[in-house]
């Protein structure tokens, strides 16, 4: 069975499946990798959540999906698109997170690259957003990179947050 969704030169983005379930326990329970997100996550309910989507790893349309290293099937990340509600209006959220021991090396731009081209080619939306901590300087900057730009900035649970936003060239 063929579970990938996206490839990169270096990255596969593919369904979740039972055997990733520690290793996104412990990406989200990672203190550090949760900092800007609201921080670590509660194991059995992390457990539980990753349980119940590899039993049907396809049935939500936009989720976030594991990252792995094409060369070695490593995972080292989790990436995608959540719909999130601003000012009354839904929008596709892109989102990346690498492990942070796999910090540096380009790998949360290739995978986002890779994401907003998929949803202007295969999905057919005509903007993506990102929605960032004011202090996630590292997540401004592959925004950015990616042809991202400063739209607003939005209250989101009691914080002002940052909204980036890339549309489709027409």
């Amino acid at each position: 069975m063929d579970d990938t969704i996206i490839t990169t030169s270096r990255l596969i983005l593919r369904y979740q499946r039972k055997s990733d379930i520690k290793f996104l326990v412990y990406l989200w329970m990672d203190e550090e990798m949760t900092k800007y997100t609201g921080g670590p996550r509660a194991k059995l309910d992390l457990i539980e959540e990753f349980r119940n989507i590899a039993e049907d790893p396809e049935k939500i349309e936009y989720d976030l999906w594991p990252v792995e290293l094409k060369s070695t099937h490593e995972l080292i990340g989790h990436a995608g698109f959540i719909p999130k509600e601003i000012k009354g209006k839904e929008y596709i959220e892109v989102n990346y997170y690498i492990d942070k021991i796999k910090w540096g090396k380009g790998y949360a731009k290739e995978i986002s690259e890779a994401l907003i081209d998929y949803a202007f080619t295969k999905k057919k939306f005509d903007k993506v957003i990102a929605i960032i901590n004011l202090e996630n300087e590292a997540s401004k900057a592959v925004a950015k990179s990616i042809g991202m730009k400063y739209w607003m900035n939005v209250e989101r649970s009691g914080k002002i947050k940052s909204v980036y936003v890339i549309r489709k060239e027409t």
